[in-house]
């Protein structure tokens, strides 16, 4: 096999996530313009296509990996996209190896562009990307898995896209990206429950696949509770975010999202299942994920 078909490509990228990405890229730049009325660098946007890029690297890798290293037959043969399409192995591993330097030069010359930061931000970004899913234990089988990830969706993206956005005219010390970190931990949060939700519904198939997360450890009936948890937090510190002047006042229409969410949560509360109640968490925190960046944004052209 030497090409692939486009349902195949939107399965395997799972390019369908990417937007979640510019969402979070947008909030990082509507702090930039609440707090300094910043306006977009060039870089900035080079740092758009870079994330692009890096998603499908990512994801095409995971797949991979997780195809390499199951010792589930079923969910070789069944399960991941690799197996249940035949699709040849030696081609997928060079179509992430193409979007891997492709999206690493592009790095580079980011770079290059800016300076040293960016760059350690960067190889930290692309370390915990590729060593998701590589290596003797790659980070999706350890129980540091949802909150690191969520830590470098969530924020690392946040505050380089904040960073491009205020380093020619400004800055950047520590306790401005102390308080990047504080507004960004809505998303952080949204995207620790969306992986800690996928490894609930998965448990039996990550232990046959020697996958030890975070819910290996929590037992299902707690890791729910965690994530509802977590979900009303994540509605509370939009209060203390307001209160503290750190995020505009118009982020608290999210808060018309609460009771809607919470009522369709409860499903998942009473089921774990991949293809029936994940969708329902994977919708309500993905909706935060999405209006929040948008509702932030609003309120810093108004700052």
């Amino acid at each position: 096999m030497k090409q692939l078909t486009f349902k195949q490509f939107w399965e395997l990228s799972e390019i369908y996530t990417a937007p979640l990405n510019l969402f979070i890229i947008l909030l990082g730049y509507a702090i930039a313009k609440f707090q300094l009325n910043s306006l977009p660098s060039p870089e900035f946007f080079l740092f758009v296509l870079i994330i692009v890029m890096f998603h499908i690297t990512v994801n095409v890798f995971n797949h991979y990996m997780d195809y390499r290293n199951a010792s589930d037959e079923n969910y070789k043969q069944q399960t991941n996209i690799i197996g249940r399409d035949h699709l040849d192995l030696r081609f997928v591993r060079n179509f992430y190896l193409f979007n891997l330097i492709v999206s690493f030069l592009l790095g580079l010359l980011l770079v290059w562009r800016t300076n040293w930061v960016i760059g350690a931000l960067g190889v930290i970004g692309f370390y915990i990307g590729l060593f998701y899913s590589y290596g003797r234990r790659p980070l999706n089988s350890l129980p540091i898995a949802e909150a690191l990830t969520g830590t470098a969706s969530g924020f690392f993206i946040t505050v380089v896209s904040y960073y491009l956005a205020v380093y020619q005219t400004h800055v950047v010390t520590l306790p401005m990206i102390g308080k990047v970190f504080l507004i960004s931990l809505p998303l952080v949060l949204m995207m620790f429950n969306n992986l800690l939700a996928n490894n609930t519904c998965d448990l039996e198939e990550d232990i046959e696949n020697h996958r030890k997360t975070l819910v290996y450890y929590l037992g299902k009936p707690l890791a729910v509770k965690v994530l509802l948890s977590v979900y009303v937090f994540s509605f509370i510190w939009l209060f203390v975010l307001v209160i503290a002047g750190l995020a505009p006042w118009t982020v608290l229409f999210l808060l018309f999202l609460f009771p809607k969410n919470w009522q369709s949560l409860k499903k998942y509360r009473a089921l774990q299942d991949k293809k029936t109640t994940f969708p329902i968490v994977l919708k309500a925190m993905s909706a935060i994920m999405v209006l929040y960046p948008v509702l932030y944004f609003i309120g810093s052209l108004f700052a």
